[in-house]
């Protein structure tokens, strides 16, 4: 709120959102043909999706759909919570999230949103999910019996990448804006191509 928000139109960032969004529908459609029991959560207000999202955990639910996550000042949004047959303060079962994602690699980003959704779940069902998971679609002839590639990652793995950059960015946030603002400026990243306020950083380099 310190700068008026720019204005700004860009087709090839909304094309990949819709691309993204037909992708995540593909996949809980995928997950929904077999005999599970899937709580779709979109459309709803956090508090209200974050209430159901903890009601439909306590269930046992097998796919939890745009899950509202919270711990503390932390809140986000999984694409799906699938169930595991891990026992938790819930039950014997628990919840990993699984991440729909249009890249074929998955990016350092990436894998902090899915720590920090781990972080959350722990919080939320009692201990720490083992796994998180990056969902892909498949190409090639292998697309026609599974048209997605689930890639899986330990949690314990990037663990300590994951507190190492919430620590900085913690820290960076509890020296407040004018500070910040003086000391550095963001350099350029890939994200710049598809951001409202590239004219405005750009300039300032």
């Amino acid at each position: 709120g310190a700068l008026a928000k720019p204005e700004w139109s860009d087709p090839v960032g909304q094309s990949l959102r819709e691309r993204g969004l037909e992708h995540e529908r593909r996949y809980l459609a995928w997950l929904s043909k077999g005999a599970l029991q899937v709580a779709d959560l979109s459309g709803l207000s956090f508090d209200d999706a974050h209430a159901r999202t903890r009601a439909a955990m306590a269930r046992g639910m097998d796919v939890i759909y745009q899950a509202a996550l919270a711990r503390d000042d932390w809140r986000g949004y999984a694409d799906v919570l699938v169930r595991v047959e891990h026992a938790s303060d819930l039950g014997a079962w628990s919840y990993e999230a699984h991440d729909t994602k249009l890249a074929k690699e998955t990016r350092g980003g990436t894998i902090l949103q899915l720590s920090t959704y781990s972080e959350l779940l722990a919080g939320m069902q009692g201990g720490a999910p083992e796994r998180f998971h990056v969902v892909t679609p498949a190409s090639g002839e292998s697309a026609a019996d599974m048209p997605f590639v689930v890639h899986s990652y330990r949690v314990d793995d990037y663990a300590a990448y994951f507190r190492r950059v919430r620590g900085q960015l913690l820290a960076t946030l509890a020296e407040g804006h004018e500070p910040v603002l003086a000391r550095t400026y963001p350099e350029p990243a890939e994200a710049c191509e598809l951001c409202r306020w590239w004219a405005r950083c750009n300039g300032r380099r």
